[in-house]
């Protein structure tokens, strides 16, 4: 390891870099161990900052040096204690990598610094908004509580957690913006195209909070719709709650103005899961350029079944859930000169709705199982497009569906505003921070995919500071590379792994 000085338009900019030799590539690569920041600010800090860093690089080299053939020590007569959970997830540092890379510990440290909150907001949204991303099955609480990270987090009342929600939902139009306007550093976001989805959600809010001596007050069942605007790629860019035709914030329609702003060429486009009968604006409005939607296999017209069950598949290779390579095949067409219409089998699909047919009885339309079709007027558009939009928003509303039915299911647990907005910007953010992920892998693997890996890459303690993992496939590979994270240790100290999670 040595201290790379890069000169930038900025200042110079410092850093704890490796040289390591690609096999694949058969040359020379560098990555980043730690960046550290600009020569002029860590002045403010460190007298001589290169001299500091230059000694801190000698010292983790002798530390690599002297880990190499350490002797560990095992006590085989220790016992465990009731409750102890020894396996520690390590896998969310790769989404808090993206988290910090977009710098959300500064928003939150810049727009809450005049609060007097008794709390660190910042790290309850971090550990929210990554717990909904990889255990969408967790409440707010069972994911702060249950010591499944390598970082402890502390205790936090009901109190403050309701005042967490409050504080959250006042800043999302912001967040919304900063997000969107950091994202750029860390990937190419492509705006020639962006979609509008939209999605209802049903809640159940009391009129007045139950009490013991009133347990079945009266509640208002609120459906509340969704619009969600990402970009070509997929990846979030804004949304918005409605409710009985009331926007509860602007953020999709100032998002649009400013794409408006920055490529006037920008496409927008509705999406629906089934032809509309009429083609809505986009908001406030603002025309559509057109539409994509998905067509229903099942019950299309006799015509539509032939085509699909016709031959002219075209393959290209994906991996499934044991990381396997298995065919998706797809085809396309232009349907009388005003639509392209996709279809896509996946075999994986396929065997699901036949056990869902088995388990129910039915036993017609066998033959059509695991076929997708979409539809779209934009007769330009690319074969995985549309593939690659609608799966990542139907994981988006499996997120949203997953966790708001575990916190149904909670009797305790009682649905009011600032629960439900808060449940969309954790939601969002989440969401934001898989898809983002899922485009530095170049679209390779599903964020299902990424999600198991994300939970399995675990550590135990065997001795010590000494911790084993017990862990990797291909996907933590990829994120090894694309990220320029060093992941594939099997043994690493605590403070190696507090520099991985970089705390």
């Amino acid at each position: 390891m040595f201290l790379k000085k890069t000169p930038k338009a900025k200042g110079t900019y410092l850093a704890i870099t490796e040289s390591y030799y690609d096999k694949e590539k058969k040359a020379t690569r560098q990555k980043t161990i730690m960046g550290l920041g600009y020569l002029e600010d860590l002045k403010k800090d460190y007298p001589d900052p290169i001299s500091h860093f230059e000694k801190v690089v000698a010292d983790m080299n002798q530390e690599r040096e002297a880990k190499k053939n350490s002797v560990v020590y095992v006590d085989l007569t220790t016992a465990l204690s009731p409750g102890e959970h020894s396996l520690k997830n390590v896998g969310y540092g790769i989404l808090k990598y993206l988290y910090k890379e977009l710098q959300l510990d500064i928003f939150w440290r810049t727009r809450t610094w005049n609060l007097s909150l008794s709390y660190n907001i910042e790290e309850l949204f971090r550990y929210m908004v990554i717990s909904r991303a990889l255990y969408p099955n967790c409440t707010w609480n069972e994911a702060i509580e249950k010591g499944i990270y390598f970082e402890e987090s502390g205790s936090i009342s009901d109190e403050d957690l309701d005042s967490a929600f409050h504080v959250i939902v006042k800043l999302q139009k912001d967040l919304q913006k900063w997000i969107y306007e950091h994202s750029g550093s860390i990937l190419s976001r492509d705006t020639t195209s962006a979609f509008l989805d939209h999605t209802s959600y049903n809640f159940s809010i009391p009129g007045s909070m139950p009490s013991d001596t009133q347990p079945n007050a009266k509640r208002t069942d609120s459906t509340l719709h969704l619009d969600l605007l990402t970009d070509r790629n997929g990846i979030p860019i804004a949304y918005d709650l409605s409710t009985s035709g009331t926007v509860l914030n602007q953020s999709v329609f100032n998002a649009v103005k400013q794409l408006k702003r920055e490529n006037p060429r920008t496409r927008f486009y509705n999406t629906a899961p089934v032809r509309p009968e009429e083609e809505p604006f986009i908001c406030n409005g603002v025309p559509a350029d057109g539409y994509i939607y998905g067509l229903p296999v099942h019950t299309a017209n006799a015509e539509f079944k032939d085509w699909v069950l016709k031959d002219g598949y075209q393959e290209m290779k994906i991996l499934n859930e044991k990381h396997q390579t298995i065919p998706l095949l797809y085809k396309e067409r232009i349907f009388e000169d005003r639509e392209k219409q996709f279809v896509y089998y996946h075999e994986l699909q396929a065997r699901q709705q036949r056990l869902a047919r088995e388990s129910s009885g039915r036993r017609t339309g066998l033959k059509l199982d695991g076929y997708t079709a979409i539809a779209t007027d934009n007769l330009e558009v690319d074969n995985l497009a549309p593939y690659r939009l609608f799966s990542g928003l139907r994981h988006m509303e499996k997120i949203f569906l997953d966790s708001k039915s575990q916190y149904d299911s909670s009797a305790t647990f009682i649905w009011t505003p600032d629960k439900i907005n808060a449940h969309f910007v954790i939601g969002f953010v989440s969401f934001t921070l898989m898809r983002m992920l899922q485009a530095k892998l170049d679209f390779q693997f599903s964020m299902e995919q990424i999600g198991i890996s994300l939970q399995r890459y675990n550590c135990v303690q065997i001795a010590g500071n000494i911790y084993q993992f017990t862990y990797y496939d291909v996907i933590l590979d990829a994120c090894e590379k694309a990220l320029e994270l060093e992941l594939h240790n099997k043994y690493r100290s605590q403070l190696q792994i507090r520099r991985l999670l970089r705390y």
